[in-house]
């Protein structure tokens, strides 16, 4: 708890590993009540400033995570990468696991994304339906961008074709 303290003191006055542990804190709830929202926001002052660890932390948690934010996939890839630039070997396989096709694993996929959320990457339209459709934990009903669309437009979107959207 006074180490919280303290680093929020320290953190109040710019300093980025204090603003760092303070997320770190925050996400955890070590010390501190845990709070994605703040995690966030004091990981990105720090992650803003440069240091490797706090771009690890905001990386992760728009690309992956989402805790407490709104997921970005491009903002996390970028951090991430600083991440990765600076020598941080979880940022490197987070990056990995971002060009894994969602439905088979299969690494370095880089061509198709899900045209309805733009979180997901696939090898081809067919990994896509499947994981799609498939009958454990189908990405249908998880895919954010789809619910708003048949929110907005109706039944007739039911019909639209996610996989639409190519990268």
């Amino acid at each position: 708890m006074k180490a919280a303290a303290w680093s929020r003191k320290a953190a109040d006055r710019g300093h980025p590993a204090a603003q760092c542990y303070l997320a770190s804190c925050y996400l955890r709830g070590k010390g501190l009540e845990q709070n994605d929202t703040l995690a966030a926001e004091w990981g990105r002052k720090a992650a803003d400033q440069g240091l490797a660890c706090a771009q690890l932390i905001v990386g992760d948690s728009r690309s992956a995570r989402g805790m407490g934010v709104k997921k970005d996939l491009p903002l996390g890839k970028r951090y991430l990468e600083l991440s990765a630039a600076q020598g941080y070997e979880s940022a490197v396989a987070l990056l990995k696991g971002l060009r894994k096709c969602a439905c088979c694993g299969k690494l370095d996929v880089h061509h198709m994304i899900c045209g309805w959320c733009r979180n997901l990457r696939y090898c081809d339209t067919i990994c896509q339906l499947r994981h799609w459709q498939r009958p454990a934990d189908p990405h249908k009903p998880h895919c954010g961008k789809r619910r708003e669309a048949a929110g907005k437009w109706g039944s007739s979107s039911e019909s639209a074709d996610p996989s639409a959207d190519n990268n």
